[in-house]
């Protein structure tokens, strides 16, 4: 039977003229200097990658969260990495 994570991701603006998009929180931790890390465009890419993908979004609920990310990763039954 197949191993399943979950991680939940909460986007945040970084602030500016122009919307910019990055990943603030992953599981309630901090990301390190979020503000300069990847949009959330190449943080989806690089994540998918690694065989993680988006399954559901919401609206942010705390002050300057854009949206909350549902993600989930599959491992095989044999224990590969995906």
């Amino acid at each position: 039977m197949p191993r399943t994570e979950f991680e939940t991701w909460h986007i945040y603006d970084v602030g500016g003229s122009e919307l910019r998009l990055k990943v603030r929180h992953r599981e309630g931790v901090e990301v390190p200097d979020w503000q300069g890390g990847p949009d959330l465009a190449a943080a989806l890419e690089q994540a998918a990658s690694v065989g993680w993908h988006a399954y559901d979004r919401e609206p942010g609920t705390a002050p300057g969260e854009y949206a909350i990310f549902y993600m989930k990763r599959e491992h095989p039954a044999d224990g590969a990495s995906p």
